[in-house]
């Protein structure tokens, strides 16, 4: 079976499958590594807008990545702030924007303690909200998302991030903020590119994942450079079956693309194996 790594999923202990079954599956097709992405608090039944909420969820979440690791997976394992809490927090929770900012803050500061105690391995999702909302709201999350790319750069750590569409102006807004803080290109992931912002991310050293679903893969494998990764963004919940996809589907489509020619056969190599171990710093399969 031709190695296959995910680059983005989320495990559900609550409602979905959870890591062992997950693991199980992705393993019997090919699957070697993952990167496990947490939740926020309330998918795991977690409720309130504490600093404490989003601590023991990411807490949930780690002994997911243990039970992965015991089924035989490499797993990178992040925690983060995604940036629909932020209209979440404000709408439903009744927070104002800059208190969401200092709560965001206050998270990623315990989540960077997480990463010194080996419970964690990186930051996500952090990033910008990729549906319309307000100009405030949007800074609160860029502001977050500059934290955690600071936290990156001191402790040498994969971020994901979560962020509009825009093609070039999307990897120039990251820049600038990479730039001014000195922090790493090779850590930070563009997570859910499509493909125009994950050309133009690999060619700025930046990372990118692309989704797995398979209108995109016969493409992206046929045309696109192999300076990318791919993730499944696997939600682990059954109101959501399969969305995007499955990390196993995912692997299975990419053997079948795989078979058309030695060429493509070699760029999947490159894709989820010589990439994945640059980006996460995992020895190979």
């Amino acid at each position: 079976m031709i190695p296959v790594a995910d680059s983005h999923a989320h495990i559900n202990p609550v409602r979905g499958l959870g890591a062992g079954e997950v693991a199980r599956r992705f393993r019997s097709v090919g699957g070697w590594f993952i990167a496990l992405v947490s939740l926020p608090p309330s998918a795991y039944g977690v409720e309130g807008s504490s600093v404490e909420a989003y601590v023991k969820a990411a807490l949930i979440h780690a002994g997911e990545c243990r039970r992965a690791r015991e089924e035989g997976l490499i797993v990178y394992c992040l925690a983060g702030f995604h940036p629909a809490e932020v209209d979440k927090l404000i709408d439903k929770n009744g927070l104002k924007p800059l208190e969401v900012l200092e709560l965001g803050f206050k998270v990623l500061e315990e989540l960077s303690k997480l990463v010194d105690r080996g419970v964690i391995d990186g930051i996500g999702e952090v990033g910008r909200q990729h549906y319309k909302t307000t100009s405030e709201r949007v800074l609160v999350a860029n502001m977050t998302l500059e934290k955690a790319v600071e936290i990156a750069r001191d402790k040498d750590i994969v971020v994901h991030m979560h962020l509009e569409q825009a093609g070039e102006a999307t990897v120039e807004l990251v820049d600038v903020v990479t730039r001014r803080l000195n922090a790493r290109r090779g850590k930070l992931v563009f997570h859910h590119a499509e493909p125009r912002v994950a050309v133009e991310a690999t060619r700025r050293g930046y990372q990118a994942t692309i989704p797995g679903i398979p209108r995109l893969l016969e493409h992206v494998l046929e045309n696109l450079e192999p300076t990318y990764t791919l993730e499944s963004d696997y939600l682990d919940d059954p109101k959501r079956p399969g969305a995007v996809t499955t990390p196993w589907d995912m692997a299975n489509n990419i053997a079948r693309i795989a078979t058309k020619s030695k060429d493509i056969e070699e760029k999947v190599y490159r894709i989820n194996v010589d990439n994945i171990t640059k980006t996460y710093g995992v020895k190979p399969p």
